[in-house]
């Protein structure tokens, strides 16, 4: 029995059917071909799209996925983001595409498209697992994955291995080894027959790639919408550990008594105990940045804000230094430091507004 492979559409678009259900021809049966002679734009683009401007933009993922890059989850994200936009493109131009195109190349074309299918469903969950994990990989044997693990088991049979498919072990006399024949006859821009052959005799089967296309776009747009969703999520629990509490509040008594004219004079017996005092608050501040955004020199979400703070840890070292009779200074080092750190502080105090705006919830 001739079995078609084929989904209710989703994707809304208009579509002119050219062909009609005719008669039983042997174990074979017409089928509505269905014209895609026009430009299908897949959800799943539009759903990696934003994903990535998501990530562009988060504070938690983005900077705990760099802060382990060495671990390879950075470069698999965003290879992963890009290989699913990358099969968007080729599905979607293979959609818009004459069916005289089709024809000069229906082999090749019809290798790439499965191809194409496979090597989206595998981006997806590499996205997953550089996202959330290993065990959040996708389960193909699981029932709810059934219509996915059946695109694949058609890419294996007819174009990933065509001549043997099955374990290595399986003989051919338990029937779980198929080999398979592509219908050339049947090869069209839309659908096409194969033959599996196993121990126990022939299988003929059928694909229609409009609706495979349709239903791996629509399944994968339910799994990106929960990718996002739980991105979302994560972003917000992260912002709620620090709800209620602004940086700049931690910063006020620093500016305001850290510059008072008797740090200027070295003699002044008060002076290294107050400014001990004012580095350890510049140190919580500090150590609050990143509980924030992990380490301040690798993170990607507040670039100038690092800046400031380098340049802040190198004043600070300098003064503790001088007071501690450690490095050589003249009359006007610690005037000169003293006064770049008042500048310093206060660009930082603009910095940190920025920061608790992005941490109100």
């Amino acid at each position: 029995m001739f079995v078609i492979i084929g989904y209710l559409h989703i994707i809304p678009r208009t579509r002119a059917s050219y062909g009609k259900e005719g008669k039983n021809q042997g174990n074979y049966k017409e089928i509505i071909i269905v014209n895609l002679n026009c430009m299908l734009k897949l959800k799943i683009g539009t759903l990696e799209q934003e994903i990535r401007d998501f990530l562009n933009n988060s504070i938690r993922k983005k900077n705990d996925l760099h802060f382990k890059k060495q671990n390879g989850d950075w470069n698999q994200l965003f290879t992963a983001l890009d290989v699913i936009g990358d099969t968007c493109l080729a599905i979607e131009n293979f959609t818009k595409e004459t069916d005289d195109w089709f024809n000069e190349n229906p082999y090749l074309l019809t290798y790439w498209l499965l191809q194409a299918l496979y090597i989206q469903q595998d981006a997806v969950n590499h996205l997953k697992q550089s996202l959330f994990g290993s065990a959040c990989h996708i389960d193909w044997k699981n029932p709810k994955n059934a219509e996915l693990n059946e695109i694949r088991r058609i890419r294996n049979e007819t174009i990933g291995h065509p001549v043997r498919t099955g374990k290595t072990w399986d003989k051919y006399s338990n029937n779980n080894t198929t080999s398979c024949t592509i219908d050339r006859s049947s090869l069209h821009k839309d659908w096409f027959r194969y033959i599996l052959w196993r121990h126990s005799g022939i299988e003929e089967k059928g694909m229609v790639f409009s609706e495979t296309i349709d239903r791996q776009d629509e399944l994968f747009s339910i799994e990106l919408k929960s990718i996002m969703k739980k991105l979302e999520q994560e972003e917000k629990e992260h912002k709620e550990n620090f709800k209620g509490e602004k940086l700049v509040d931690l910063l006020n008594p620093l500016i305001d008594g850290v510059y008072t004219k008797e740090m200027i004079n070295k003699n002044d017996r008060l002076v290294k105990s107050a400014f001990n005092h004012y580095y350890d608050w510049y140190k919580k501040i500090r150590a609050w940045l990143v509980k924030r955004y992990w380490e301040i020199e690798t993170t990607l979400s507040i670039p100038g804000t690092a800046i400031v703070i380098k340049k802040l840890d190198h004043i600070f070292k300098k003064i503790e230094d001088i007071l501690n009779n450690i490095t050589n200074w003249n009359d006007y080092d610690l005037e000169i430091y003293t006064e770049a750190m008042s500048k310093s502080l206060d660009e930082l105090r603009e910095h940190l507004l920025l920061v608790d705006k992005v941490f109100s919830i």
